[in-house]
């Protein structure tokens, strides 16, 4: 079964809620690339606020396991039983269904080496970075940028083709850039906020 019906079937059932374990369970795999993958997918698509957090300290924990060279996710029961809204998945992975399956008819194993022992530590390192971005509170939209270069990365490592992985590596500087940017923007903004909220209940 191809990757993308994979995700699909996996947060589809009947209950309300799916949690994380499920969804992995669901999956039958404990690939780092494909959990990457379906971490990495909530923020890129529309999601109620919160799941970049949570996503971005599932990423986080799944990147510090690839770059200590495990072999199989571990994840605490914190994380895995933190539930989703199943519609709100099932829609969005539906809606991202097409750009998936284009990727998995180009994709093919080539330049393996991006994806072998030394190349997963390579993108452990860069996914942890990405999810120390995607917990930031940065403003709507901010978190897009490095969810999507860890899917993209994620896809990579699933496909085991080095060339999405180099795409990945391209998205990750552009997210890097976009990050910076947002990031100034914030703390340039704080001073204007502090003072509207100071003028508002008549702080001096």
């Amino acid at each position: 079964m191809r990757t993308s019906d994979l995700l699909l079937a996996a947060v589809r059932g009947d209950s309300e809620h799916v949690t994380i374990a499920q969804i992995l369970d669901a999956l039958d795999a404990r690939a780092f690339g494909l959990a990457t993958l379906i971490f990495a997918i909530p923020s890129v698509i529309p999601m109620p606020p919160g799941v970049p957090t949570v996503v971005g300290i599932a990423l986080l924990i799944v990147s510090i396991q690839m770059v200590a060279g495990r072999e199989e996710l571990w994840l605490p029961k914190f994380l895995s039983k933190r539930g989703f809204s199943r519609a709100a998945l099932v829609s969005g992975f539906a809606k991202i269904k097409p750009q998936l399956e284009f990727v998995e008819r180009v994709a093919r194993p080539r330049l393996l080496f991006l994806t072998g022992r030394a190349g997963t530590v390579m993108i452990g390192v860069i996914i942890l970075l990405m999810a120390i971005v995607l917990i930031l509170p940065l403003p709507p939209g901010g978190n897009f940028p490095p969810a999507l270069a860890c899917a993209v990365l994620g896809m990579g490592l699933v496909e085991r083709d080095g060339v999405i992985v180099l795409l990945g590596l391209v998205v990750t500087a552009a997210a890097s850039v976009a990050a910076y940017f947002l990031v100034a923007l914030l703390i340039g903004a704080l001073p204007g906020i502090t003072n509207w909220f100071a003028s508002l209940f008549g702080v001096h």
